[in-house]
């Protein structure tokens, strides 16, 4: 049994608060609740604590925040959780390791054909009761959010991982996912794409596959320590990680040298995401390439959990759930369809998150590689393709942080998701997947080569490992 310490937070709704003790008492996971702390942020200087046992319910008053402090050095439960006043309770409680902070985002259904999002007012977050003892002392009450305490404990320099939570109880169906045939054979495919060696046996991911990480980076050294220190945290160890630096006037070196691991590689000049990604995988001989972008971060066993879904389902391209970072300090959940091949099959929506997958080096050059011409929606644009010659999936787990901030290439107002040039380039790769799918209903070749291509550019070595060429 793990035993617990449960704080509410907010004014006192006795009926909400019963609830909410059911509720961690009803977990299937084997959870002790030792006790349960009410404070009113609005009225700090008052708090109750009611001590739980199996048999009995004891109430007593601590009458100041500064003695709840005092208390908190004294609490000995392995995990202690935190739930805002009337946060949704269907949550499903993560396992977590030693040391460790996730969010409780509610469990939902999750969308067949495309992203959905899941407003909430406010998430509740459990951790290692000695991360909480570190860093509520240093927080106003008022901060007493999920991503503050993950930045004051990040302040302390004192070592945590993130938590997986899971965004559904629904699971990947791997007997049925696994006997759905490709949509297009390989034949086929090497009919339309003949500039690149094809192979008809398909090198599959497994849990043993060679996995490089790949980040490309522009402008953010703010975020990119918490990037990598996600990465180099992985309960699975990636067999390489490399921060590719889009042009900056100063590349990151300082930050790549805090992990010896990881490689940093440099283009002179600024090209863009997508001609970055694909000059790293055409120069380097990894099994499978895992996305991520540089001001976003990971859950601990993330890529654990991406070739666990890759191997069981013979899926190529596989995703995650979403948590969703805003600048003042709200989650809010992204979820997306487990069956993205289906979802893709019914229409060309955004059932998958690039940043969030893994990819099969066999995918990536069978289709011709990514459209290195295109700036922006250039994953969008590999997706819809690929959607035609490989397996693709999401796992039902929120394994990656996806930070919302401006002047990022989705926000900016130039290239930003509502930029009428977007807009234009999404409706036309949305009428050429449409396209491709009318074809292939009527026996006809789909064009899967890439929209537009660019000439490959030279990415220099700065710092760090060695990479497998």
């Amino acid at each position: 049994m793990v035993s617990l310490t449960l704080i509410i937070l907010g004014e006192s709704n006795p009926d909400w608060e019963i609830k909410a003790i059911a509720t961690w008492q009803n977990q299937a996971c084997d959870l002790d609740l030792k006790q349960v702390i009410s404070i009113n942020p609005a009225i700090p200087d008052r708090a109750i604590t009611i001590c739980t046992s199996p048999s009995s319910l004891a109430e007593f008053k601590i009458v100041s925040l500064a003695s709840f402090l005092k208390f908190l050095q004294t609490i000995n439960t392995e995990f202690t959780a935190i739930l805002p006043t009337n946060t949704e309770l269907n949550f499903l409680v993560p396992k977590l390791t030693n040391l460790a902070l996730a969010s409780l985002p509610p469990a939902v259904e999750l969308p067949l054909e495309t992203a959905k999002q899941y407003p909430v007012a406010a998430l509740g977050w459990i951790a290692s009761t000695p991360l909480v003892k570190a860093a509520l002392p240093q927080l106003e009450i008022k901060c007493w959010n999920f991503l503050a305490v993950a930045r004051e404990l990040e302040r302390q320099n004192i070592a945590f991982s993130w938590g997986t939570t899971k965004a559904t109880a629904t699971s990947l169906d791997v007997k049925n996912d696994r006997a759905k045939p490709r949509p297009i054979s390989g034949k086929i495919l090497n009919k339309v794409v003949t500039n690149i060696n094809y192979s008809q046996k398909y090198d599959m991911i497994t849990g043993k596959s060679r996995v490089l990480a790949v980040i490309p980076h522009y402008r953010c050294e703010q975020f990119l320590h918490r990037c990598l220190q996600s990465l180099v945290a992985q309960t699975r160890p990636l067999d390489g990680i490399v921060v590719l630096d889009d042009g900056s006037d100063s590349p990151p070196i300082d930050i790549v040298r805090e992990f010896p691991g990881v490689t940093l590689l440099a283009s002179a000049v600024n090209v863009g995401p997508y001609r970055l990604i694909q000059q790293a995988i055409e120069l380097t001989d990894y099994d499978a390439y895992l996305f991520q972008d540089a001001d976003d971060w990971s859950s601990e066993n993330r890529l654990e959990l991406l070739l666990a879904a890759a191997e069981n389902t013979g899926a190529e391209l596989v995703g995650t759930q979403e948590l969703r970072a805003f600048e003042d300090d709200t989650l809010l959940p992204v979820v997306y369809p487990l069956n993205v091949s289906a979802a893709l099959a019914e229409k060309p929506g955004h059932p998958l998150l690039h940043p969030t997958s893994l990819v099969s080096r066999d995918l990536v050059l069978r289709l011709g590689g990514f459209a290195t011409g295109l700036r922006f929606s250039g994953d969008s644009e590999f997706l819809l393709r690929s959607h035609f010659a490989a397996k693709i999936v999401n796992i039902p787990d929120c394994a990656y942080f996806r930070r919302h901030r401006q002047g990022s290439l989705t926000t900016d107002r130039q290239t930003g998701l509502d930029a009428p040039v977007r807009l234009e380039l999404i409706q036309q790769l949305k009428s050429r997947a449409i396209a491709n799918t009318a074809a292939v209903r009527e026996g006809k070749l789909p064009d899967l080569r890439p929209l537009k291509t660019a000439q490959a550019i030279e990415l220099n070595y700065i710092t760090g490992s060695a990479l497998e060429m």
